[in-house]
């Protein structure tokens, strides 16, 4: 049964970790793997409290992937109305891009957050270097939060191997 947990545990942390860069579900996914391992292994390997600071870890890259968005519009210039629009116009992109084969997904993400900055402070502003900087601003916001993430899974296996060894 360990044999399997393992198996399961690995796959989904190769999918999260690569799910990280197409959506922002990578960090959940590492964490239901390791809850299904916990729970196959009895919770003997990977404890509750374990668990939780790895829980803890996905609620904080959750907070962080937003906070990002948002710091890096604001920092190049983009009022709050263009911030959401920001964060609505990267969860439609995101959407519309799973009509790729998934592939999608990255390219509608960074165009919906660069569309959805752009074109809401276009209209109440209507000053296009404005308008630029803050689509700008949301997409580097963006990969802040990729990296953000990157780093919270690498501490997520670093935690799931140490309760192994």
């Amino acid at each position: 049964m360990e044999m399997l947990a393992l198996a399961i545990l690995i796959l989904f942390s190769l999918i999260g970790f690569a799910a990280i860069f197409f959506t922002t579900f990578g960090t959940l996914i590492i964490l239901i793997g390791s809850i299904f391992y916990a729970l196959l292994t009895g919770f003997t390997i990977i404890s509750m409290k374990a668990l939780l600071v790895i829980l803890t870890l996905y609620l904080c890259g959750e907070v962080l992937e937003y906070l990002f968005v948002i710091l890096g519009a604001k920092k190049l210039g983009a009022s709050n109305t263009a911030v959401v629009g920001a964060i609505i116009g990267g969860i439609a992109g995101a959407i519309l891009g799973v009509a790729f084969f998934g592939v999608g997904i990255i390219l509608g993400t960074f165009l919906g957050i660069f569309l959805g900055a752009f074109l809401v402070e276009l209209v109440i502003h209507k000053d296009l270097v404005k308008s630029l900087k803050a689509g700008a601003g949301g997409v580097l916001g963006r990969v802040g939060s990729i990296v953000a993430k990157v780093i919270i899974a690498i501490i997520m296996f670093a935690i799931m191997i140490s309760a192994m060894m």
